[in-house]
């Protein structure tokens, strides 16, 4: 893999290779010392290597209380010290390759081969069971033992790392122009984009404006992504719209907590140390609170998601940040709660405002509804289970959809007359409607016809548009 992967600027790019370093594998190998980077740089460095290939080279994952298997794209020394690192497995847990899977083992407690008393210890040169007075006496020395207890407690946190860890999602791991599923296409072209709005966030009452902005990001692509921002008070449904998207999109999903955000979505600039959008490459991040990012951070977030690339220079810091993702982020009015003028409480500044394709008031949930949803919690019940299990793979495969424009001319023009009133309108207001509008007058109309797996026509442009305004009308 080339060393381009790693988001090196220039001068550590031209250090590396003089050192014979011109691979992401060869720099996973490596330790902070031998890069010649100085040790804080240099452990960053060799992280994200192995972060990158542990993230690409893990295939599956399926743990029980006696073992753990790492299914593995391939079984080279790089990808294997990658996943070990990835899983904090230490050198002394038992544990072999079985073509391409990395089995880890819990310690047996085999009675001591010297005297067959109960065994506290493994000798980490023969692999023997030892008793408490055994190791003393063992010929490869007392130092050259490990306790078992200090084994089984690693072992349940490589177990714990295992349950939590994300693989890459597996129409990722295929190739781009891989057939999509038949059937999906099917209950896709059945339901279309307005049936995965109703079904996937039916729990989510009212916001129906919410819902189909949300649904136009989720189909959009990391390379052209149509970023959403909702704004709204505590009783908006954030949370709940925000819960939606991470249980059923888990593997899909980067969440990013309001702690987070304090401390820096691209850099932490005290520390150095990169920010979780930096390991976002390919993700949906929905974002928590993102009204508390910090000043500092909102120019490199502006780069980001303009164009998936930003360059951090500060006194501890010089990266080249390359990273492509959807952002769907939540936010506060000013004051907590709206007061006054809504459009006027955003909170954010317009531009970075205008980074997002769609800006979104939350709605109050009124009263009946808000019981209706107490209700069902209450009860457990659960609405639209027949489409459920299709959501994720619908997203996956639709994402492989390329459409492209069946319109004619007069149609394109009156769409560009609507989107240009958008800008003329809100070109200078807190919302922030600029020239970026053209770059989400095409990803909108493509994402929503992603969704049936068919072109864009001039139903699908007239729904777009519809969205656009009513989003923005909807502040007013």
């Amino acid at each position: 893999m080339e060393l381009n992967k790693l988001n090196l600027t220039p001068r550590e790019q031209r250090i590396l290779e003089s050192m014979g370093f011109d691979s992401v594998e060869k720099v996973a190998l490596s330790t902070r010392d031998d890069l010649g980077l100085g040790k804080g740089k240099g452990g960053n460095i060799v992280q994200r290597a192995r972060n990158i290939l542990a993230y690409q080279g893990i295939k599956g994952i399926t743990e029980t209380e006696q073992q753990i298997v790492v299914t593995l794209s391939n079984t080279t020394r790089a990808l294997v010290v990658s996943v070990e690192d990835a899983l904090g497995v230490w050198g002394e847990l038992p544990r072999r390759l079985d073509g391409c899977r990395l089995m880890i083992f819990r310690p047996e407690r085999k009675p001591c081969s010297r005297c067959d008393k109960e065994a506290v210890c493994l000798c980490t040169t023969c692999g023997v069971s030892l008793c408490q007075n055994c190791r003393y006496g063992h010929e490869h020395g007392y130092y050259n033992t490990v306790d078992l207890q200090h084994l089984e407690r690693i072992f349940n946190q490589v177990r714990e790392k295992a349950q939590a860890y994300t693989a890459m999602p597996l129409d990722r791991q295929v190739e781009a122009e891989g057939k999509p599923s038949e059937e999906v296409i099917k209950i896709a072209r059945e339901k279309g984009f307005k049936g995965f709005v109703e079904t996937f966030l039916s729990e989510l009452e009212g916001n129906e404006l919410m819902k189909r902005a949300l649904c136009c990001a989720l189909f959009s692509t990391p390379e052209e992504p149509v970023h959403v921002l909702v704004v709204g008070d505590p009783a908006g449904g954030k949370t709940l719209a925000r819960d939606i998207i991470v249980k059923k999109l888990g593997p899909e999903v980067e969440l990013i907590g309001a702690n987070t955000t304090k401390a820096g979505l691209v850099c932490n600039l005290a520390t150095g140390e990169p920010g979780v959008l930096t390991y976002s490459d390919g993700k949906i991040v929905v974002v928590d609170e993102f009204d508390k990012i910090p000043e500092q951070d909102v120019e490199y977030c502006l780069e980001l998601l303009s164009n998936g690339k930003c360059s951090v220079h500060s006194a501890r810091v010089h990266e080249t940040i390359e990273s492509q993702f959807i952002m769907i982020a939540f936010a506060n009015p000013v004051k907590t709660a709206f007061v006054r003028n809504p459009i006027m409480e955003i909170g954010l500044p317009p531009i970075l405002a205008s980074r997002f394709a769609f800006i979104i008031k939350a709605e109050e949930l009124e009263a009946s509804r808000r019981r209706a949803l107490l209700k069902r919690k209450i009860l457990g019940q659960a609405t639209a289970l027949e489409l459920s299990k299709w959501h994720l793979p619908w997203l996956r495969e639709a994402r492989k959809h390329s459409p492209s424009f069946s319109v004619s001319d007069a149609e394109i023009e009156a769409y560009v007359s609507r989107v240009d009133k958008l800008i003329e309108e809100h070109l200078k207001t807190p919302l922030r409607r600029d020239l970026r509008m053209g770059d989400y007058a095409k990803r909108v109309p493509l994402a929503i016809a992603r969704a049936s797996f068919s072109d864009v026509d001039g139903g699908i442009l007239e729904e777009s548009i519809q969205l656009m305004e009513s989003c923005v009308a909807a502040w007013s």
